[in-house]
């Protein structure tokens, strides 16, 4: 079907269309007014204008802010604020757009879903732009099977769902409360938001703002999660995994881990965009089960904490393994702000490896991943067998720590400003029998310069064997 004028109004948002043919057709939602921010950033796609919208932070002068539509074919985007402009950064490079700079806007044509931040002072109240791809497939709201929330703001607080239910917020909708799913062939999608600031820490209408466990074939696609009140995504002792397109604007409190992904099996993380001042992907496994956290695929996606972990591995491990993780084509547009030395307890670091309670972790590998440094420091690695005090273990001084065998890190790159950047890739085991073993390194480059064993940054202590670099 073909639409010969300009502009056509859907009862849940705006779809333009150029006259004379529908190659190329962008699709916004109003926010509710009371959402609306006007006076820092205004978007508009292909002349349209799209609404912006506020998270919180507690770091970098406080709130950032973000807006999203779908569109197809081929967009202008044009930002204007009135932030000076002339020096703004696009994060990630990934998606090879050429922005267009002038005093007091920028500009860049796309022509394929996104996740990008714009950054006319860094850190500093950036705007997160989500263009996604045209939603082909909305639920029938008639179904009984679907729990529908259109436009405009709800306070659902808990919001149940057991076998085959499907979650679905519309565009336009700022939803207030909690996501409990337990279940077969439970799906969380939509275009809306799950807002969690009107909760307190740790005293939301559920323990997670998406809370899933026990679940089978489970689905989580293209919502947007804000200020989170405890760890924002949860999938616990769960089997058959996809979150596609999840983004998550957080960092408004600690323990705001983005993805848990706890005694979980068989998950794919893809075109997700995390920003949290906790951990961006945290597996652990704490659940009773002791199920295995295993095949779990992580790729096309965008992280970024202020105080923590991009990648935190294994600090909860009461799991019989962690094995056949694999991360590809994943950029860290920032890192955490507070430096620590390998022998804090606290460390940062983009990839945390550490195995606890006598648990071999495996098979691990991280592939094509881009670091954007602002020139502080960061460990880059951390691979350590360690003892882990938390929970039932707090005060357990006996417990073993893990061994940690065949890894991975390849075509990892480094770009951005050099200056104090550090990169440490610290490697140790903790005895012979909880020891680090096989871990490669390939095409691994700070700056442009390769990193060998030799490299300054290269520290690998005792109990470390069959490291190698290429």
């Amino acid at each position: 079907m073909k639409y010969w004028f300009g502009c056509v109004v859907l009862a849940m948002g705006t779809l333009v269309l150029p006259v004379g043919g529908a190659e190329n057709v962008v699709k916004t939602w109003p926010a509710p007014e009371s959402e609306k921010v006007t006076g820092v950033y205004s978007v508009t796609v292909n002349g349209q204008p799209v609404d912006v919208y506020a998270a919180q932070s507690e770091f970098f002068e406080g709130d950032y802010y973000f807006a999203y539509f779908d569109f197809a074919g081929k967009v202008t985007v044009e930002v204007k604020s009135p932030f000076p402009m002339a020096q703004t950064e696009l994060l990630p490079e990934r998606f090879g757009f050429s922005l267009q700079k002038s005093a007091d806007s920028v500009q860049f044509v796309a022509d394929k879903p996104f996740r990008v931040s714009v950054e006319p002072n860094g850190r500093i109240q950036p705007l997160l732009l989500f263009g996604n791809a045209l939603e082909t497939d909305v639920p029938n709201t008639d179904d009984p099977n679907v729990r529908y929330f259109g436009p405009g703001i709800h306070k659902a607080d808990k919001i149940t769902l057991t076998d085959g239910q499907t979650l679905y917020l519309a565009g336009g909708s700022v939803v207030h409360g909690a996501i409990l799913a337990t279940g077969k062939n439970i799906t969380i999608r939509g275009r809306g938001i799950l807002a969690g600031e009107t909760y307190p820490r740790f005293s939301g209408p559920g323990r997670y703002p998406i809370d899933c466990r026990d679940c089978q074939n489970l689905v989580i696609r293209d919502i947007i999660l804000r200020n989170p009140w405890s760890w924002a995504t949860v999938t616990w002792n769960c089997d058959g995994v996809l979150i596609d397109g999840l983004k998550i604007c957080g960092t408004r409190m600690i323990n705001d881990d983005a993805l848990d992904l706890v005694n979980t099996q068989n998950a794919v993380v893809r075109n997700c965009f995390f920003r949290t001042q906790d951990d961006c992907i945290a597996i652990k496994g704490i659940d009773a089960s002791r199920r295995p956290c295993e095949n779990i695929l992580i790729e096309d996606c965008q992280f970024w904490t202020d105080v923590a972990n991009i990648y935190r591995i294994g600090y909860e491990c009461d799991s019989e393994t962690m094995k056949n993780i694999v991360s590809r084509k994943i950029d860290v547009l920032h890192y955490s702000k507070n430096y620590r030395l390998p022998s804090h307890y606290w460390a940062n670091a983009i990839f945390w490896l550490q195995p606890n309670l006598n648990m071999r972790m495996e098979e691990c590998h991280f592939e094509d991943v881009v670091v954007y440094s602002d020139g502080t420091p960061i460990l880059m690695l951390m691979a350590k067998p360690m003892r882990c005090f938390y929970g039932p273990y707090k005060e357990k001084k006996e417990i073993e720590p893990g061994m940690l065998q065949n890894c991975s890190f390849q075509d990892l790159r480094v770009v951005g400003k050099q200056e104090n950047f550090l990169g440490t890739i610290f490697i140790q085991g903790d005895s012979p029998k909880h020891s680090v073993e096989g871990l490669k390194f390939k095409n691994v480059h700070y700056f442009g310069t390769p990193v060998t064993q030799d490299s300054e940054c290269v520290q690998i202590g005792e109990h470390v064997r069959d490291v190698t670099f290429e």
